[in-house]
């Protein structure tokens, strides 16, 4: 997979923030881009943005629901007719002491950043297998490298993502089919807004540019690590 043009990207988390920035990163460089996202109305003004710079399709999906996950991508596969490209990206945060969460807080961090992980690849894999080629991108955090005080939560759904992309890089990569993950410190996002009450970091612009070059091309960085973007 030496280039993007017409090929087909998945983007979770695709109204906003770093997967936003993804998306239009895909476009810029001719791919069709399929993005899913839980707010059915953020995600149609993302939608109208992103339809102004190439091939769009947007579907509400709650990424903690198997059949959701099935089903949309079961209907980006009839659009498209493949999946080339798969970026697991939608997260969310809980922040504060861990002693006193919530156990349905606990169970949002999990499913959504760890599950919606699992599930999404599950469903795309095997067409990425039979054709002997894909690249999956799984974004964690430099918080799930390093342990944060008040992130308990994250920290552990963003560990068990690293752990995930060791493992099924170990099953996938003599099989055609490129398993990453990326580590950014903190980028200017929602979610950064959300645990420190600003948007301070590197734009999500240069995430979305380093997942694009994993794709891209045969990458200098090895399958199955967290590529750090500091």
């Amino acid at each position: 997979m030496t280039g993007l043009n017409g090929k087909v990207a998945v983007i979770s988390g695709g109204s906003r923030g770093i997967g936003f920035a993804t998306a239009e990163a895909f476009l810029a460089r001719g791919a069709l881009v399929a993005v899913c996202a839980h707010d059915p109305e953020r995600l149609r003004a993302a939608e109208a943005r992103l339809r102004a710079q190439g091939e769009v399709m947007a579907v509400a999906v709650d990424v903690r629901d198997a059949g959701q996950v099935r089903d949309f991508v079961r209907a980006v596969e009839a659009r498209f007719g493949r999946i080339d490209v798969l970026v697991n990206n939608a997260g969310v945060v809980s922040v504060g002491e861990f002693a006193e969460e919530d156990y349905a807080s606990m169970d949002a961090v999990v499913d959504v950043n760890v599950k919606g992980v699992l599930y999404l690849t599950r469903v795309a894999l095997p067409g990425m297998l039979r054709r002997g080629e894909g690249v999956i991108v799984n974004v964690s955090s430099g918080a799930g490298l390093s342990g944060y005080p008040d992130l308990v939560s994250y920290c552990a759904s963003k560990f068990a993502v690293v752990g995930f992309t060791e493992s099924l890089d170990k099953e996938t990569r003599d099989r055609g089919v490129r398993v990453y993950a990326v580590c950014p410190g903190a980028v200017a996002t929602d979610m950064q807004m959300q645990y420190s009450g600003r948007k301070i970091g590197i734009p999500p612009e240069q995430v979305a540019e380093r997942i694009v070059r994993l794709a891209a091309e045969q990458p200098s960085s090895k399958t199955g690590r967290c590529v750090v973007i500091p």
